[in-house]
């Protein structure tokens, strides 16, 4: 009776991609909470576009808002997987791409934010896609 090593194999596509969502929720609210906890900053976001007055940015608002985002985005992914497998990462990089870019506008140019607030929300926008890109990417086309 001969036994087998054990082959080390890496996390598959799902597993890489659901701790990318977990990775990017928890990121969001220790930035959250070292803005408003460590940093005392009144975190706010614009009302709508174009809006001179904010609303205050609650802790659940952050964590549900970057858990919906993660999951839409491995949602188009993994659609565009069976839709456009070949091409499938490279659509979606570029979609997560785009998204991201204008998702800087509201913090960039909302009127009524201090400098603080601007940086902050700016940082939770790019931690968020600095997370979910790569590791969206990983894996086979098949996830």
């Amino acid at each position: 009776m001969s036994a087998t090593p054990a082959r080390a194999t890496a996390p598959g596509p799902v597993r890489t991609r659901a701790l990318a969502v977990v990775a990017a929720v928890v990121a969001d609210v220790l930035i959250w909470l070292i803005a408003h906890s460590v940093l005392d900053i009144d975190l706010r976001i614009p009302d709508g576009p174009g809006s001179t007055t904010t609303s205050e940015l609650y802790l659940p608002a952050v964590l549900i808002g970057s858990a919906v985002i993660a999951l839409l985005g491995w949602g188009l992914l993994a659609l565009l997987e069976r839709v456009a497998s070949g091409r499938a990462r490279a659509l979606w990089t570029g979609i997560a791409s785009a998204v991201l870019v204008l998702s800087l506008f509201a913090p960039v140019f909302g009127a009524g934010l201090t400098a603080g607030n601007k940086i902050t929300l700016v940082l939770l926008h790019l931690t968020v896609g600095a997370i979910l890109i790569p590791a969206f990417r990983r894996g086979p086309a098949a996830a």
